[in-house]
């Protein structure tokens, strides 16, 4: 049997979907590319003004910065995948960006034969650094605009199940799911202030830094959990990084429950997803349209990638 490396993030149960499927037809090693993104992350800001400055005029320094960084990380993720020479034959990497470029250099040594594929499910330009990408051969990119700009093959997110179909009653009007980053504690109370009384509401943020907001809660939803809740809603709200233009998981996987979608993401507008189940709101300003909420949902005829079709897409 083949062997397979698959680099990716821990995520919601993504990578054990992935490494399941994945494992009908390759050995499958599996590193969690991000375990050390905090260490790293924290590192690389405590630094003075001045160094700040030279990063933001010189891409050079910041590469090195962050380069040094990681670098303290290679011996620990080597330990974890196969040095021996052709070991893999397939080194597929989803992100990657808190792995050191000399991880990618011994890999790309050790297995010369290899097919080296990458796929950024999150925006390039928000990645803590790029240099990693230029040593794999195939690029794939969740994001249309990313995808014209660096001519790499477009690819939508995958879900992790089959249609499971609407409840046959809403609990909820209005769903909002997800980790407490950003705005997003600021929009929570602003909806509940707004549409508490008018809707019936689900807010449920996980917060790792135990903020102790109205909403917050100390543990993640489980992905079944999530995607109960959604089948019993009529709509959720997406509201993803403020520098994110791609479409968030959450698009998709509203594919599964049919459930509506009101986001603050303009950008979907350019995507297949787009359609009347979604609308479009001015984050500072979120504004819930009556008549969208109450409409039932149009069926479409667009469906969302299972693991499979998407693996598919990389011949893997």
């Amino acid at each position: 049997m083949k062997r397979l490396l698959l680099l990716m993030p821990s995520f919601m149960g993504y990578e054990k979907s992935l490494k399941e499927q994945l494992e009908k037809k390759y050995e499958v090693t599996w590193l969690d590319c991000d375990q050390y993104d905090e260490a790293i992350l924290k590192e690389y800001k405590r630094c003075g003004k001045f160094r700040w400055l030279l990063r933001n005029v010189s891409l050079g320094i910041k590469e090195h910065d962050q380069e040094k960084i990681e670098t303290k990380y290679l011996a620990r993720t080597l330990e974890k995948v196969n040095t021996e020479k052709n070991y893999y034959s397939v080194v597929f990497c989803i992100n990657g960006s808190f792995l050191s470029d000399e991880f990618y250099r011994v890999l790309k040594e050790k297995n010369p034969h290899a097919r080296f594929i990458y796929y950024a499910w999150d925006d390039i330009k928000n990645l803590i650094k790029q240099s990693h990408i230029r040593f794999f051969d195939e690029r794939f990119a969740y994001n249309i605009a990313e995808c014209n700009k660096y001519k790499y093959e477009y690819c939508p997110m995958f879900v992790q199940n089959e249609v499971v179909g609407h409840g046959s009653k809403d609990l909820y009007d209005i769903l909002f799911i997800g980790t407490a980053h950003s705005d997003r504690q600021k929009i929570a109370n602003e909806l509940y202030l707004k549409y508490g009384e008018k809707y019936r509401l689900f807010i449920y943020l996980y917060d790792p830094a135990h903020t102790n907001g109205r909403f917050c809660h100390d543990r993640p939803l489980k992905y079944e959990e999530y995607i109960e809740y959604m089948r019993k809603s009529k709509a959720l709200i997406d509201v993803p990084q403020t520098t994110q233009e791609g479409p968030t998981t959450r698009s998709f996987d509203a594919l599964l429950t049919k459930t509506k979608v009101i986001t603050v993401n303009p950008h979907i507008k350019e995507y297949p997803i787009y359609s009347d189940n979604i609308l479009i709101v001015d984050r500072d300003d979120i504004m819930i349209d009556e008549g969208f909420i109450e409409k039932p949902y149009i069926e479409t005829g667009y469906h969302a990638l299972t693991v499979p079709e998407w693996l598919n897409n990389f011949n893997i």
